[in-house]
């Protein structure tokens, strides 16, 4: 992606312990996002799914290395604790898949080499304000939830306004580096968020409500599940996936981890 005389890569153990690694940490982070924060009546299914933080970033950074850690931690994630058979699992989790894949394939397909840094001038002054002052407040918000949202108000309004806020602070971010950063890859990222939530609600709340062997849960639940998801998932790739690929993607670059085709 890069335009220089490539050198030939090969897979190493460092890309299957980061595989591994990212798997595992996915997976805890599913777990207590879907305990946490449930989509009533799917079980597996998070309002804040913060899992996708992690492989997301990763399948730009490591192609398919990410979409499999997407995979299998929602494979586990479905047999435990969510109690969905084998099958029902294997197919659903083509949903995290295709959540790490979608941004991965965007990246490679127009050849944009990830670079998150902004221009100089005052608007690339407020970028990392807004980028990580959103991811703080949401940060701030989840906290407040985990400890103490069952004492319920003002706890829960907190959250949820954090929530917002940090929604709304990461968009300005977004759009700040669409303004003053390079135009290929926030361009390419941004499609990668819509595309990704879209495409990963459709499976997850088709494969768990419509087709399946046999779904899980009733059909009339899609579109709860469906909105659920997508919301979730526009709400944690834009508020915490976007300062983590602006903070480690000249970091992770520098690394032999970094993967500019698929695998290696």
């Amino acid at each position: 992606m890069t335009g220089k005389a490539q050198v030939k890569r090969r897979v190493t153990w460092a890309h299957i312990v980061s595989f591994v690694l990212a798997t595992a940490i996915a997976y805890v982070l599913a777990v207590l996002s879907s305990l946490i924060f449930p989509v009533l009546g799917a079980p597996g299914v998070s309002a804040l799914y913060v899992a996708t933080a992690v492989y997301v970033p990763l399948g730009v950074w490591m192609g398919m290395w990410g979409a499999l850690a997407g995979y299998f931690s929602c494979f586990f994630l479905g047999l435990y604790p969510s109690g969905y058979t084998v099958i029902q699992s294997a197919i659903w989790s083509f949903a995290d898949f295709i959540e790490a894949f979608i941004p991965a394939l965007i990246f490679r397909l127009l050849r944009v080499d990830p670079n998150f840094a902004v221009k100089r001038g005052k608007a690339a002054k407020l970028f990392p304000v807004f980028v990580s002052l959103g991811s703080i407040i949401l940060i701030l918000g989840i906290v407040v939830q985990v400890l103490w949202g069952a004492l319920g108000e003002p706890f829960t309004t907190f959250y949820v306004g954090s929530v917002y806020t940090g929604l709304a602070l990461a968009v300005v971010g977004i759009v700040l580096g669409l303004l003053v950063g390079d135009a290929k890859t926030w361009g390419a990222y941004t499609a990668g968020i819509i595309l990704t939530a879209l495409l990963s609600g459709i499976w997850g709340a088709g494969t768990l409500t419509v087709f399946n062997f046999p779904p899980p849960l009733p059909a009339e639940l899609f579109w709860p599940v469906f909105t659920g998801w997508v919301i979730g998932d526009l709400i944690v790739l834009s508020v915490l996936s976007t300062p983590i690929l602006t903070a480690l993607t000249p970091i992770f670059k520098r690394t032999g981890l970094y993967v500019e085709g698929w695998w290696s």
